[in-house]
């Protein structure tokens, strides 16, 4: 019984691993079912928009669009595009969104009831605070990415791939690591371009 078990404990771990070292982000995406992305070929940049706080540090915002550029023409490249030279000539328009906010969270539960005598009685512990005393607060960013692909002629949405997320970060540096990782993310499930036949 317990070779058999085994196996089954092994692949456990495996699917557990995989699943934490997998995509962080929750990524919406549409595709227009008129659009038939796949069976597109070529795409090219349009300029990409940074509405956040990062915005008043130039060079910040501009890291964070030639980041977010990169990792997405990588993935596109991987999954059988080409990035046209001339945009006229390209099958796709790509371009990108972040935005994002700061706002204040409780950090805490509120308290409720008296705490237990080993908790108030322990030597050297730390009295706790009243249950009167408001909570502490912490600063987190709420940041949305987007993804779209236009059809070039009309300007119409083909597809859309978006993450929203509260980033809890303490760095501006950390914070642009974690905007381009969640583009990386949404770049990921762009349809793969179908062969011709």
């Amino acid at each position: 019984m317990m070779q058999k078990s085994a196996p089954a404990l092994a692949a456990l771990a495996l699917a557990l691993v995989a699943a934490c070292g997998g995509n962080p982000w929750v990524v919406d995406s549409y595709e227009a079912p008129e659009a038939d992305v796949a069976a597109r070929r070529s795409f090219a940049w349009r300029a990409g928009e940074v509405g956040t706080p990062l915005v008043s540090r130039p060079q910040v915002a501009a890291d964070v669009q030639a980041r977010i550029r990169a990792v997405v023409t990588q993935e596109l490249l991987q999954k059988g595009y080409v990035e046209a030279t001339d945009a006229a000539s390209a099958d796709m328009a790509v371009s990108f969104q972040v935005t994002g906010a700061r706002r204040a969270v409780n950090d805490e539960q509120p308290r409720f009831g008296a705490p237990s005598p080993n908790q108030v009685l322990t030597p050297g512990s730390v009295p706790p605070r009243p249950a009167s005393e408001l909570p502490r607060e912490t600063l987190v960013r709420d940041g949305t990415v987007v993804v779209f692909a236009e059809d070039p002629a009309s300007g119409r949405l083909m597809w859309r791939g978006l993450v929203n997320a509260e980033l809890r970060t303490s760095s501006i540096d950390r914070t642009v690591d974690q905007v381009v990782d969640m583009a990386r993310h949404i770049a990921q499930g762009f349809p793969a371009r179908r062969a011709a036949p």
